[in-house]
């Protein structure tokens, strides 16, 4: 106790101390001063007005986009600032202004000759610039530069610090995030600040296309009210194209293992403010790579001791996705209003239960996914400085399990006749998952200085029988029983800018939750009897995030209490291999943040970014996923206390538009605080103080990319670029227990990529090649479930855009 509770205080008198030092720095070194008014308008050369520029002033926060006219309003303190404005197409310009009066500025933006479609950005204040220097813990990775990659969205987030991606196989895999030591469920999803969840597998991150993002934005710990999440690990916020451009995207791809995918996207704009986007994709894999694993005998029913290398035979994968968008941007009444609608559909093989020696050869599942949904956003509605934003969607999914064969397969797809239907447990079920998400934000912005929001995020969850007439899974009063749940986060917060240098917000969240689903009350051992329990659950949590503006640096400190509130899976399964358990507690953390970074540009040429990130979180009541090791499902239970202690880096450097080479590490230190075993409390636990079990806590990756551009023809550009990648031995089990030969563990893992495009015409004409894995490297995540060797692809991409106005 006396351990736990000296590292809890050293830790809150750190951040405690930095943040007061954070908070000090602007008092200390800045004199009363006041604010005026910088206008303009941004045009081309000849004279059209640009919109969608950006003007931001160096070593601040300050900034703004261009409105349909081109013009532009900014309250800036007096003295003298340098003025950047830039735009995707156009050479920056800057300007240097002393300011002692309201002052107007008309800029004139020049085309960039030199300027090459997917090439990596490093100067000008993007909307990725603007999310990096928020107050908050939050990275931003740009997607436009991957675009004639293979990648999905869970790929591409691999490449962010601090953050794992974790899949149990090849496309169409069950996938996780493990973000700064917080895996699964305690990570958020959104897109464009809707969440994600209950949308379905057909639409989890690795099936989506790299092509659907503009950028995604990683926050970690500490979450602002905006995303009304309750969250503990963090959240992830994919932000899709949102251009008023008319832009035309196909692109297919053909790779190991018959894997097909195909991504169209397009949009258009109307110079009355009419527009349409659509996003339809697609992918297919045979997934019949390669495993090393031990062989059931299906005659003794006894496992191998040695491990053969056999091909997967049950695994195949297929999924289709339309995403489309309607509505009407700049107008006078919305500066956006979206009806949307998404339609997917999926079927999977299912090769192999949570142990990959259980292995099927017949069961499979299948689903569908319509999301109806509608975004509103105003900014100055009704009075100025007063910005409003509403969603909504609903989302059915349909789901479909088939296990009826009576058999027992291995790996070499032999198989004997059992006495009961279903490899692992008989089904033909068919249910649905009713999922209904809103979001309601208000930000009134008081002067320059002061501001205030006000976000409530309400989600709904009801899982249905889709047979109610010959429900053909009903062994149980349990299978009839209702599974509901329903959450509502109400925040609010306050922003206080004291000037162009410093930020601080202060916020609290309010969390609600009802869940109605089915509870063992028996009390007699190995007998189960199951009632259904209506149980509802409020709490509050609070925080503050500050950050300062220092030259080329910015340093940031925050502190959150948070909350994180059962997820539907937890509490009700997966009717697959996840088991539900409606008792869990919500989880509670401590969670602070310590943070510093560079960006500096030297002489126009050379580019250094450097961030490195401290966390520390005291959490109780964790909710952990364990596998049941005879029959490979796998359930939740609360734990008890849990720390983790962890540093994250990243680093890179840029030359002119030609050369980029950078990295990040990722280090945690995750134990068990549980320092007793029983209910009772006096028997210790022989786990206290491991690290938590099937937890990775050393990885990273680093990447280099050379461009060679006008290569056999003006407008033509060749990327060669290649990636390593690092994830240090972990173990699979408590760490303390069994000898040091028998440990279970998963090894050291080093891998490496390499690929190269070649961009013609501008980037209208792509074709790109892919090597992955190249040393065919046994890789594995979960419980050592293996996932695919070398890999090769060949993507053709054309890419047509053009500038409305």
């Amino acid at each position: 106790m006396g351990e736990c509770y000296v590292g809890w205080r050293l830790s809150h008198l750190l951040v405690v101390g930095w943040v007061c030092v954070v908070g000090l720095m602007p008092v200390l070194t800045h004199g009363q001063q006041h604010d005026v008014t910088l206008s303009g308008a941004v045009v081309n050369e000849a004279g059209d007005a640009l919109p969608g520029a950006t003007i931001y002033i160096k070593g601040s926060s300050f900034s703004a986009t261009t409105a349909e006219d081109g013009g532009f309003h900014l309250r800036l303190p007096q003295g003298a600032h340098r003025i950047i404005c830039s735009m995707v197409g156009y050479r920056q310009q800057v300007h240097v202004l002393t300011l002692e009066r309201d002052q107007r500025l008309e800029l004139v933006l020049v085309p960039a000759e030199d300027y090459r479609l997917d090439e990596v950005e490093v100067t000008g204040k993007s909307a990725i610039t603007e999310v990096r220097e928020s107050p908050f813990n939050v990275v931003a990775l740009d997607a436009k530069s991957l675009y004639n990659s293979t990648l999905d969205l869970g790929k591409m987030l691999d490449r962010a610090s601090g953050v794992k991606i974790r899949e149990t196989g090849g496309v169409g895999s069950n996938m996780s995030i493990s973000l700064n030591g917080f895996t699964g469920r305690h990570i958020k999803l959104f897109m464009d600040g809707v969440p994600m969840e209950g949308f379905g597998s057909a639409f989890q991150l690795n099936n989506i296309p790299v092509n659907v993002a503009d950028r995604i934005e990683v926050y970690k710990g500490v979450v602002p009210i905006e995303f009304g999440a309750d969250a503990m690990g963090g959240v992830i916020n994919i932000v899709t194209n949102q251009s008023a451009n008319s832009y035309l995207d196909v692109s297919y791809s053909y790779g190991s293992f018959n894997t097909h995918k195909t991504n169209i996207s397009l949009g258009h704009t109307t110079r009355g403010g009419f527009t349409f986007q659509l996003n339809a994709f697609q992918n297919y894999s045979d997934n019949d790579y390669k495993v090393r694993t031990s062989v059931l005998d299906v005659q003794t029913g006894n496992f191998s001791w040695e491990e053969y290398w056999v091909r997967r035979f049950n695994d195949a994968y297929q999924n289709e996705t339309v995403m489309a968008k309607v509505g009407f941007v700049g107008k006078p009444w919305a500066d956006r209003l979206l009806l949307g609608i998404t339609l997917g559909q999926e079927r999977a093989e299912i090769q192999h239960s949570n142990l990959m020696k259980i292995v099927f050869g017949k069961r499979e599942r299948s689903g569908t996914t319509v999301l109806p949904s509608l975004s509103y956003e105003k900014k100055d509605l009704f009075v100025d400085n007063l910005h409003v934003r509403l969603t909504a969607n609903y989302n059915r999914n349909y789901n479909h399990n088939i296990d009826t064969a009576a058999r027992q397969y291995n790996w070499f797809g032999d198989f004997r006749a059992t006495r009961y239907l279903g490899e692992s447990s008989y089904t033909l079920g068919e249910f649905y998952n009713d999922n209904v998400s809103t979001t309601a934000n208000i930000t009134y912005d008081i002067n320059e200085k002061h501001a205030f929001a006000v976000n409530n995020v309400i989600t709904g969850y009801e899982r249905k029988n889709a047979d109610n007439v010959a429900v053909q899974d009903v062994y149980s009063a349990i299978d009839t029983m209702r599974r509901a749940n329903l959450k509502n986060v109400l925040g609010a917060s306050y922003r206080y800018r004291h000037n162009a240098a410093w930020n601080t917000n202060l916020f609290g969240k309010h969390y609600y939750q009802r869940v109605v689903g089915p509870v063992d009350t028996s009390t007699v051992a190995g007998n189960t009897a199951y009632a259904e329990r209506i149980e509802s659950f409020g709490t509050t949590g609070y925080g503050v995030a500050t950050t300062y503006f220092w030259d080329d640096f910015q340093f940031k400190a925050s502190i959150e209490k948070a909350f994180r509130l059962p997820t539907d899976n937890e509490l009700f399964g997966d009717e697959v291999l996840e088991t539900g358990n409606t008792t869990l507690r919500a989880e509670n953390s401590l969670n602070y943040n310590l943070g510093i970074n560079m960006n500096k540009t030297i002489r126009d040429a050379h580019t250094l970014y450097v961030d490195v990130n401290g966390y520390y979180r005291d959490i109780k009541d964790y909710i952990q996923r364990l596998v049941e090791q005879r029959y490979g499902t796998a359930g939740y239970s609360n734990h008890g206390q849990v720390r983790n202690i962890g540093i994250d880096a990243e680093a890179r450097y840029y030359y002119r538009n030609r050369f980029m080479v950078g990295g990040n590490v990722t280090y945690q230190d995750m134990r068990n605080k549980e320092r007793y075993a029983s209910s009772t409390g006096n028997r210790p636990s022989v786990t206290y103080d491991n690290r938590m079990r099937n937890v990775p806590y050393f990885f990273g990756n680093a990447d280099a990319a050379y461009y060679v551009h006008d290569l056999w023809g003006n407008g033509n550009v060749l990327s060669l670029s290649y990636t390593f990648n690092f994830v240090g031995e972990f173990f699979l089990d408590w760490e303390s227990l069994g000898n040091q030969n028998t440990k279970a563990t998963l090894p050291q893992q080093i891998y490496h990529d390499f690929s190269m495009s070649y961009m013609l015409q501008g980037g209208r004409y792509n074709i790109a090649f892919e090597a992955r894995n190249f040393t065919n490297t046994i890789l594995y995540d979960n419980f050592s479930l293996q996932k695919p060797g070398r890999s090769f692809a060949l993507k053709l991409r054309y890419f047509l855009r053009k500038r409305n106005g």
